[in-house]
């Protein structure tokens, strides 16, 4: 059988992103290795070594090991492609070696003789030059396929066992935020999501500790201890992961105004969960999208049901907002499949609504004969550092509601106008510290600027508002 062929056989290259294979003519004096943590079915690392335009591969299930008293089992599988020398990434389901394949070391090595003579003889004495493995070490055979590789006793040797360290590579993040568009992005580049309607969450998890974090910084923990006490539960050292925590109608949509019921009464909250930042130490972010996408679905597949993983289609946008607007969901995300996770607001990712809606700054609140707690409140956003006056909102409140923003209000009055218009004086109007925000729903924005058919849907903490401003497309 030539080289390779084995190698190509048990791979469909139209479904896995690892490299073809294809020997490359070497002559290299710097030969190359190669360890690689690879979580399939069973966890095990896979050791290669550099020979002859291929790569000499082992599948070592418990890994080198630095103690020359262990003899740990090797087994000799196909032979692989020196591009595989750098691939990391994750082998979708339903393919030959399933799962996530990440570098574990690499370097240089250098052989005590022939390899070709080592290979028939069985028995392989090398010398590996990496950060994490170095001095000599010897493959010996046993039967046909398996071999034990033992380290040899040098100055590298060591019988202390080594931990390989998983802790968080960063313990705060800037998220990345889509950029409005009016326009539908189309194509097998674009990847679409269902835009949910909740709190945005990154959630942080080392050793078992859980911090649940809103993208202005602030500790949702408590609110959240239900979705911490499920993300424990996930079979991981460390992570880090961005969703939105939403609750669920009847109809399976999410709802902002049911979110903030449930998280005052405790009724029934999600994660649903499309990103991940990190992974048992490594940082994640200058991943491509899909890559990302791919860990994070074998990293949730056995989750609680209230982390949910969201699911993304290629190249079907119109099919994806046609149901979204059918289902009357707030619209979509489309996020290029090879982008990288910037910290900031960008076209790489772009948010479609279906309807009007974002969140307001709010700088008064009026009171009538007919609604002495609240009959309308006035709204705006943030432009230059003036806060600009978009309207009133009149609608959306219930009694409850009202009730408890007279009572938030109360604590936040103030004597000068916030916004950058001037109003007549009037005892209906009680002007605020601009300090709350509101999520607001409506038709347009008139050419004065003023909201046209506005309707108040809930307060969000989530937020800093001197960040609100107008979303422009």
């Amino acid at each position: 059988m030539k080289k390779l062929e084995k190698y190509n056989k048990k791979r469909d290259f139209s479904k896995t992103n690892e490299p073809k294979g294809e020997i490359i003519s070497s002559k290299a004096k710097n030969l190359r290795f190669v360890i690689q943590h690879h979580k399939a079915s069973k966890d095990h690392y896979d050791f290669r070594l550099e020979h002859d335009g291929v790569l000499l591969s082992w599948a070592v299930p418990k890994g080198l090991s630095k103690n020359p008293k262990d003899k740990r089992l090797a087994v000799m599988v196909e032979d692989h492609p020196l591009d595989y020398i750098g691939f990391e990434g994750v082998i979708p389901k339903g393919n030959y070696g399933a799962g996530s394949v990440e570098i574990y070391d690499k370097g240089k090595y250098i052989p005590k003789y022939d390899i070709d003579y080592g290979l028939q003889k069985g028995h392989l004495q090398f010398e590996l030059k990496g950060k994490k493995f170095k001095g000599e070490f010897s493959l010996v055979r046993m039967d046909r396929k398996n071999w034990l590789i033992i380290k040899s006793d040098d100055e590298f040797a060591s019988e202390k066992v080594e931990q390989e360290d998983t802790s968080l590579p960063f313990k705060t993040c800037d998220v990345m935020l889509a950029t409005l568009s009016n326009k539908l992005p189309t194509g097998r580049d674009w990847a679409y999501e269902i835009k949910y309607d909740g709190y945005r969450i990154v959630s942080f998890c080392e050793e078992g500790k859980i911090e649940c974090k809103t993208r202005n910084g602030n500790d949702y923990t408590e609110k959240l201890k239900d979705i911490a006490k499920s993300l424990k539960q996930i079979n991981e050292k460390s992570f880090v992961l961005d969703g939105e925590v939403v609750s669920f109608d009847e109809k399976g949509r999410s709802d902002f105004g049911l979110l903030q019921r449930s998280l005052k009464e405790k009724g029934e909250i999600y994660y649903v969960v499309f990103d991940i930042l990190a992974l048992n130490g490594k940082d994640l972010r200058k991943e491509k999208f899909l890559q990302r996408k791919q860990i994070l679905e074998r990293v949730l597949a056995k989750a609680p049901q209230n982390i949910i993983y969201s699911q993304h289609i290629i190249g079907k946008g119109k099919q994806c907002f046609a149901f979204a607007k059918k289902e009357k969901l707030e619209g979509v995300i489309a996020k290029k499949t090879d982008s990288v996770y910037l910290g900031n607001r960008s076209e790489d990712w772009l948010k479609i609504k279906c309807y009007k809606r974002q969140e307001f700054v709010i700088g008064g609140f009026e009171t009538s004969e007919k609604n002495a707690l609240l009959s309308a409140i006035y709204v705006g956003y943030y432009k230059d550092n003036k806060l600009i006056f978009a309207g009133k909102v009149g609608t959306g409140f219930d009694e409850e509601e009202k009730l408890i923003l007279n009572k938030k209000f109360s604590k936040i009055a103030v004597k000068k106008c916030p916004f950058d218009k001037n109003f007549k004086k009037s005892e209906q109007i009680t002007w605020l510290s601009p300090k709350l925000i509101a999520e607001i729903q409506y038709a347009e924005l008139t050419k004065d600027g003023v909201l046209r058919q506005p309707s108040f849907i809930g307060l969000r903490d989530d937020k800093d508002a001197k960040k609100v401003f107008l979303e422009e497309r």
